[in-house]
């Protein structure tokens, strides 16, 4: 089988927009437990993996963008403290946590970018594979398949040839019972047909 690889299917659109394989039914449907491959396990399990990490980056970012928020709104509400100090000290420590939070964000935005693009590639991976074990199946069972239509045609023959054998064998039985009883007569072929009965079945017996 020539191997499906990625510069062959890279420029396909349907390819740079797969669905996610393993958020699909289908795709459990066609690979069953006992079909996958090491290299199906494999790229199955790392897509779930860029999965989880995707709705987690996604989740921090939001999380952080919101602290940031609630900082900045902190800003506001402390300029009217009175006592300078304080004043003073609070908006130190806010801007040090906005400044940590922004860093923070700028971290989690390059993952956040980062994270699809390694989902895709992963999912195109598992994709590869996937075709791979199922071609490598049909093929395998192609030539199952060209193997029994061989031994049908082989049997198929043979039957025909034994059915013609068979034929000649009753035409020819017919021909030769048919000429004793217009020769010898009934009487004499009955007590011929029950002497030969006997020592036949009784020669079948022996044999078995």
């Amino acid at each position: 089988m020539a191997e499906i690889t990625f510069r062959d299917l890279k420029h396909l659109k349907s390819f740079q927009n797969l669905p996610i394989l393993t958020l699909d039914q289908r795709w459990y449907q066609l690979m069953p437990e006992f079909r996958k491959t090491d290299e199906v396990r494999y790229w199955e399990k790392r897509v779930n993996e860029l999965l989880k990490k995707q709705g987690q980056v996604r989740g921090d970012l939001k999380d952080v963008e919101a602290l940031k928020s609630k900082l900045m709104d902190g800003i506001v509400q402390n300029m009217e403290e009175q006592d300078e100090k304080k004043h003073r000290k609070r908006m130190q420590q806010s801007q040090r946590l906005i400044f940590e939070a922004k860093d923070k964000i700028e971290q989690l935005r390059d993952k956040a970018e980062s994270v699809p693009t390694q989902l895709k590639r992963a999912n195109q991976r598992l994709m590869l594979e996937t075709v791979k074990a199922c071609y490598r199946t049909i093929n395998e069972n192609d030539a199952d398949l060209n193997a029994l239509d061989e031994w049908i045609e082989k049997t198929r023959v043979l039957l025909k040839k034994n059915l013609l054998i068979r034929q000649d064998k009753e035409d020819m039985n017919e021909n030769l019972y048919s000429g004793m009883h217009a020769i010898f007569g009934t009487e004499l072929m009955g007590r011929m047909d029950r002497i030969n009965d006997d020592y036949y079945d009784s020669s079948t017996s022996e044999e078995e």
